[in-house]
């Protein structure tokens, strides 16, 4: 479970970058949270691979991030 975490976390950050987001974590979990309707610690969270989250969830970071589950 934790090695999921860790790599969407990682591929959430890979995409952020490419979309140009700025690397600073606190900058950018303001902007996950907003982009996703999450609060800031749960962008914080995924962003650090700390938590996983729902299907719901993943099914919303998929489609705004256009990226495949």
């Amino acid at each position: 479970m934790q090695q999921n975490a860790k790599e969407l976390a990682a591929q959430v950050n890979k995409t952020l970058n490419d979309l140009g987001v700025p690397t600073n974590n606190r900058e950018r979990a303001s902007i996950l949270s907003k982009m996703l309707d999450i609060t800031k610690q749960q962008a914080w969270g995924l962003l650090e691979g700390s938590i996983l989250l729902d299907n719901t969830l993943l099914k919303k970071i998929a489609s705004e991030l256009e990226v495949e589950l």
